[in-house]
């Protein structure tokens, strides 16, 4: 019937993404045998007319030889082992995500690539002893920045400080900010929520672990024009809660560092030559 072989094929679609790789071929024959261990009639013209409905709908199943069979195996995926390794370490070694989140997230990202790869990335990655944060809130507090980003609403929040013995209190006795949140951004290990401030006029970065809870308000968010997160990353050096305001400096180093100040600040910064050795480079920063 067509539900049967509609069945039959998705079942063969996650089999292959699950079980195949280049490494890892299944002959007509091994497949046969699979659909009939999982409940479905099938010889090996179903195999032939299966994979080719899935060809024509874009899954990219190669047919290879093992031996003198013919045989099937799942060739490009939507990441390659290479990428979830990256995406997984960056996980890995994140301070704001929490370890327990960390292993889900990297558990997930394991689903991305077979059977046979993902017991190698697992382990690879899960062996990070990076200082965790335990901020268990901090994947709601992203959500509902997000969710009043894309719904231009304005968000409330309380924001911690700690004293001497470690221990949490809120700051200015709990007192509700009330911002206008423009963007997120990861930076020097941090995720902060980059938001126009109603009291200050001005964006301010807020450390994402350090909000609580966080509610969006039913308020149309200010919209400031012409911002631009990657020219703010770039001109605040270091992240701190409060506004200062922005300085031309003009930095005097060796020609040799020129690439790491071409690193952090961009390629359009104004450079001088001073001498044979040594250059001078004009920066925006706060």
């Amino acid at each position: 019937s067509d539900n049967n072989t509609k069945a039959r094929v998705v079942f063969l679609e996650h089999y292959l993404i699950e079980n195949t790789d280049e490494q890892h071929m299944l002959t007509s024959e091994e497949l046969v045998r699979i659909y009939e261990q999982n409940g479905f009639k099938a010889n090996r013209n179903t195999v032939r007319d299966d994979i080719i409905t899935l060809q024509e709908q874009g899954v990219d199943v190669i047919d290879d030889l093992k031996g003198k069979a013919k045989a099937f195996y799942i060739g490009v995926r939507l990441f390659e082992n290479a990428e979830l390794k990256t995406l997984a370490d960056a996980v890995s070694s994140s301070r704001f995500i929490t370890a327990d989140k960390s292993e889900a997230l990297i558990k997930k990202l394991a689903q991305l690539t077979s059977v046979h790869n993902r017991a190698k990335l697992l382990e690879s990655s899960l062996e990070s002893n990076r200082l965790k944060t335990e901020s268990l809130g901090i994947f709601r507090t992203i959500d509902t920045i997000n969710m009043a980003i894309s719904e231009k609403k304005k968000i409330r929040f309380q924001y911690i400080d700690y004293l001497p013995n470690k221990e949490e209190i809120l700051r200015h006795d709990g007192k509700w900010y009330i911002v206008s949140p423009q963007a997120l951004l990861w930076n020097d290990d941090r995720y902060y929520s980059l938001a126009y401030s109603d009291e200050k006029k001005i964006i301010i970065p807020y450390r994402i672990d350090r909000m609580r809870n966080t509610e969006i308000i039913d308020e149309p968010a200010v919209k400031v024009e012409d911002f631009n997160v990657a020219e703010y990353s770039r001109k605040v050096l270091h992240m701190y809660d409060g506004d200062v305001e922005e300085q031309k400096v003009t930095l005097q180093a060796e020609n040799k560092y020129l690439l790491n100040v071409i690193d952090r600040f961009g390629e359009d910064i104004s450079t001088k030559q001073i001498d044979d050795n040594h250059f001078s480079a004009e920066i925006t920063v706060r």
